[in-house]
């Protein structure tokens, strides 16, 4: 009777693989692990346990935002890739933030298809790690060319994820819209808004048009208070700026400020929660739909 049972067994399983055969959309596609055009690193796959160094081994940026070439920039360096939070106040007056030492920032050029989140496809992404380089986030930005096939790919987003926990408008004047989902072992935040472009043809003729970006962020839900943290500063009482002592109040600083960057979720500021330009529903559903907080999601 055994051997009756194994024979059917292998019977299956060989008709299982010639099934897979025929039919190639039965055949899941491994993750990648090195990231490169068409690479399509699914970002539905990510596990927090990534090999940032294999991850990037082929493609990065140096600390310049130019591709890193080993002969001109030498060895890649922990400090090349140290986690630096930067904006003009920070280059005037000569703060680093984070104060401590959070972890090390790893961004790719822009290549075709690196990423993908479903049936979206980012052209370049960055992923930031701990001290001990363990993957905490990794950020995500593509461009569409029509509105309504990122309303499309975005319903289809919320039709796997459900209602975002918060969804709001950050500005009117680019109509800049936040949209997060608050999952049990992650966070995933889309962001969306519009721009101009111009062309020129050959002729020298130019035409001007739209185009309507997005950009994902997903976060560790492990890490999410330290990266919040690593964010925030507090200016001392007096500011040596140009040779004098300052009061950071001459420069309407708050003494404790957060300062934003793309790995900052745009929840942090309660501001952006309460429909400040009366365009959308900043309400956060979670009383609504209890099960966003811990959705039954796999990934």
């Amino acid at each position: 009777m055994l051997k009756i049972f194994k024979f059917f067994l292998l019977i299956s399983i060989l008709q299982s693989c010639n099934s897979n055969q025929q039919n190639p959309a039965l055949v899941i596609k491994k993750q990648a692990t090195v990231i490169e055009k068409n690479s399509e690193f699914d970002l539905m796959l990510i596990n927090f346990k990534e090999n940032p160094a294999k991850l990037y081994s082929k493609n990065i940026l140096n600390s310049n935002d130019v591709l890193y070439d080993n002969e001109r920039d030498g060895k890649l360096t922990d400090e090349m890739l140290q986690y630096k939070i930067t904006n003009i106040i920070t280059d005037v007056m000569n703060i680093t933030i984070p104060t401590k030492k959070f972890g090390y920032l790893y961004k790719s050029p822009e290549l075709d298809s690196i990423a993908k989140f479903k049936n979206i496809y980012f052209n370049s992404l960055s992923l930031l790690t701990n001290i001990d380089k363990k993957p905490v986030a990794f950020y995500a930005e593509t461009t569409f060319s029509k509105e309504n096939e990122r309303k499309k790919n975005l319903d289809e987003i919320t039709k796997k994820l459900g209602n975002p926990k918060y969804s709001y408008t950050i500005g009117n004047e680019f109509d800049r819209r936040s949209y997060e989902w608050v999952l049990s072992d992650r966070t995933i935040q889309i962001e969306t808004s519009f721009g101009f472009s111009m062309s020129m043809d050959s002729n020298g003729n130019s035409s001007n048009g739209k185009y309507y970006p997005l950009s994902i962020l997903i976060i560790d839900n492990k890490n999410k208070n330290d990266l919040y943290k690593a964010h925030e500063y507090e200016f001392p009482d007096k500011i040596l700026f140009k040779g004098k002592y300052h009061s950071y109040k001459d420069f309407q600083f708050e003494k404790n400020t957060v300062f934003e960057d793309n790995f900052l979720l745009n929840s942090s500021n309660e501001t952006n929660l309460k429909a400040k330009y009366g365009l959308y529903d900043n309400t956060p559903v979670e009383a609504e739909q209890k099960t966003t907080s811990e959705p039954t999601v796999k990934f």
